[in-house]
């Protein structure tokens, strides 16, 4: 209309683009700790130029998830257990309020979404498809912050999650850990329906501490990190 300002969408970059590809293929573990990263080699499977890949690498290694090193190369950063465990106070911190936010405000709609993503999950596990499972779980923590309200506050953490989220997809396929996911998130649907603040805060807590018994085994030498998938 004449006298009125269209907004205009800006087409996402493809350094964007590329960085979004890169850091989720680290976090699944497509990528490995230690892993070189060939510029040359991303350019061309993506039928890009050097310099969008160049501006992502550089991205992702101020997210730390990438170790640049001049004239040797670049190499997908170890897992590192400080920052796993840093993210995890934070996580803890932010999505057990969160979760007690999601009981008071959650609608009928809500707790039923999270039943059918717990359902889904575990269909997921009985076909030992770990990729679904660990992006259902995602699905599943993002749900309850929509439920309170507070999806602002999830993309906020994203960053602050990413070196956690390495752990979680690792050790998801540790033995009967997807049971035990499913048992927890089924404890906190339960709760949110009940408006049990106290029980889903417990059940919450209990089910983001659990990593940090992975940390002890690793940092103990007794566990690979990243066990064959």
């Amino acid at each position: 209309m004449a006298g009125i300002e269209q907004s205009v969408v800006r087409p996402r970059s493809t350094a964007l683009n590329v960085y979004e590809l890169l850091r989720g293929e680290i976090v699944l573990g497509i990528l490995k700790p230690l892993q070189p990263i060939r510029e040359a080699a991303i350019s061309e499977r993506l039928s890009i130029s050097r310099t969008p890949v160049r501006e992502a690498l550089l991205r992702l290694a101020n997210l730390g998830l990438v170790d640049i090193y001049p004239q040797s190369g670049t190499v997908v950063a170890p897992i590192r257990v400080a920052k796993v465990r840093a993210a995890q106070l934070i996580r803890e911190a932010v999505e057990v309020e969160v979760a007690r936010r999601a009981t008071r405000l959650a609608t009928d709609a809500d707790i039923a979404a999270l039943k059918s993503i717990v359902e889904e999950q575990q269909f997921a596990a009985g076909r030992l498809d770990i990729r679904r499972f660990y992006e259902l779980d995602e699905t599943f923590h993002r749900r309850i912050f929509a439920s309170a309200d507070c999806l602002a506050v999830a993309d906020e953490l994203e960053d602050v999650k990413v070196h956690l989220n390495r752990m979680r997809f690792v050790t998801v396929n540790w033995p009967n850990r997807p049971h035990t996911i499913l048992d927890e998130h089924g404890g906190i649907v339960s709760g949110i329906a009940a408006r049990d603040e106290t029980a889903v805060a417990a059940v919450m807590t209990q089910h983001l501490r659990t990593i940090l018994q992975a940390l002890e085994v690793i940092d103990k030498g007794q566990g690979d990190p990243v066990p064959a998938m």
